[in-house]
């Protein structure tokens, strides 16, 4: 009763301005007496998906989506022609790890990058790709792309994790997130990313999770690819330590 009590409250006081800037600054009053950097930010992650849940409450899956391809996890990467979907600031904010709002069967493709390595595995992900199997037409692709267990480990073989530094540094302004600190460092940070990240998957891991999912025809394939496929994409030239995947719904 009190967990409902407490949820209830919670949904309230997002569907306010005054309630969502009262919950942000009782999170960064304790900021520095109680809670490390990283909760907070976890934190903060946390009150966004809740309240992307309460600006769009679940309905039965009675939406239907006024495009046919779903740029999923965009940021601030919005393509035309796509329904950008993100947790926050997008055409239809969603909680990336909850049941979907849209009909079945309503996209022939979807594009989510860098996104699922930011999800648990078993209760976050598997339920997220069934549900976007779920909303896929027959016949529809997914093409995904994260860290890659595979890359990232063998950079620390090869070279302690210097050519992912170098990488970096050819693809971002501003220093790598060492810094200063031994190349090593660049390997937790691919793996963990400030607490964000919260698995990396190999190609073998994430065709299991795909195919568990109801997808078929799982390809690895590369950016170069992706970007064939849909040139309107800008290139994230991240193939260095990316893996990219495509899978499609069986006929």
């Amino acid at each position: 009763m009190l967990a409902k009590l407490a949820k209830a409250i919670s949904n309230q006081a997002f569907r306010t301005r005054f309630g969502q800037m009262m919950l942000r600054l009782g999170i960064n009053a304790t900021r520095h007496r109680v809670f490390a950097p990283r909760t907070a930010a976890l934190m903060e992650f946390d009150l966004a998906r809740l309240k992307a849940r309460a600006k769009h409450p679940a309905n039965g899956a009675q939406i239907t989506a006024p495009y046919d391809q779903l740029h999923f996890g965009c940021g601030a990467r919005r393509i035309p022609g796509w329904l950008n979907v993100d947790v926050s600031n997008s055409d239809y904010d969603v909680d990336l790890a909850s049941d979907l709002p849209w009909r079945d069967g309503q996209f022939s493709a979807i594009v989510a990058q860098q996104v699922i390595e930011h999800l648990e595995l078993q209760s976050e992900l598997l339920p997220l790709l069934r549900e976007l199997r779920r909303v896929s037409k027959t016949g529809a692709e997914i093409w995904l792309s994260c860290p890659d267990m595979g890359r990232v480990c063998q950079s620390y073989g090869d070279d302690k994790g210097q050519g992912l530094v170098d990488d970096w540094l050819t693809r971002y302004r501003g220093p790598a997130p060492v810094a200063d600190m031994p190349s090593q460092h660049m390997i937790n940070y691919l793996f963990h990313q400030s607490g964000e990240h919260r698995n990396l998957l190999d190609a073998d891991l994430l065709t299991w999770a795909l195919m568990n999912s109801g997808f078929a025809e799982c390809q690895q394939v590369g950016e170069e690819q992706l970007l064939q496929r849909f040139p309107e994409f800008p290139p994230r030239r991240d193939g260095r330590y990316s893996l990219y995947m495509r899978a499609s719904v069986s006929l």
